[in-house]
C-alpha cells in the first residue's frame, strides 16, 4: 500500500472517530438533560445538610413540596396530597412553569385552608431552595434538608414525610 491508501485508510478512520465522538457527546448530552429533568441532578435542590430557608406557614419540621402549574405529573401529585391523610403536613409551593398565571390550577386541587404558597412569593422561594424540576419535595428537620428529589408516586410524599418527622422525632428522643 503506497502513501495515497495509507493516507485515505488514515481520513478514512479519522471521519468513523470523528463520527462515534459526536454520537457520543450528543448521547452524553441527552442524558445529562434526564437526569436534570429527573430532579438527580446536583443542581436541583440544596444540599442535604444545608440550612432550609424559611418562609411564612414552614414548620422547623417539614415537608416542602414544589409544583409548577404546567406540569402534568405536579397535578397528580397535588391530587395526592389532597387526599392524603393529613394534607396539612405538607406546606406547598406554587409557581406558574412556562405558561403565565397556571399555577392557580394546581392551588385549586389543594385544600382550601393547605398551606400553600403562590405567586412571585413562591417563585422567590422556589429559588431559594434551587429547584428547577417538578414535582419537587424537600423533608426538613431541625430547619436543615434531610431529603430531597423529584416525586414520581405517593409512596415518594410518605418517604419525605417519615424522613422531615422521623428524624425530628429521633433526634428529640435522645
Amino acid at each position: 500500500m503506497g502513501y495515497t491508501g495509507l493516507t485515505v485508510a488514515a481520513l478514512v478512520w479519522l471521519l468513523l472517530l470523528g463520527a462515534g465522538l459526536l454520537v457520543v457527546r450528543r448521547e452524553l448530552s441527552l442524558l445529562q438533560d434526564r437526569v436534570t429533568a429527573s430532579g438527580s441532578a446536583t443542581a436541583d435542590g440544596l444540599a442535604i445538610g444545608a440550612p432550609a430557608p424559611r418562609f411564612p406557614g414552614m414548620r422547623p419540621d417539614d415537608v416542602v413540596l414544589f409544583f409548577f402549574g404546567d406540569c402534568a405529573p405536579c397535578h397528580e401529585l397535588a391530587t395526592e396530597v389532597a387526599r392524603s391523610a393529613d394534607p396539612y403536613q405538607f406546606a406547598s409551593v406554587v409557581s406558574d412553569g412556562t405558561m403565565p398565571d397556571s399555577a392557580s390550577s394546581v392551588r385549586e386541587l389543594l385544600a382550601d385552608d393547605a398551606r400553600a404558597m403562590v405567586g412571585d412569593e413562591a417563585a422567590a422561594v422556589r429559588q431559594q431552595y434551587k429547584v428547577h424540576s417538578g414535582p419537587f419535595g424537600v423533608a426538613v428537620s431541625g430547619g436543615l434538608v434531610v431529603a430531597k428529589g423529584v416525586l414520581r408516586h405517593a409512596e415518594d410524599l410518605e418517604h419525605l414525610r417519615r424522613v422531615a418527622y422521623g428524624v425530628a422525632a429521633s433526634t428529640m428522643s435522645r
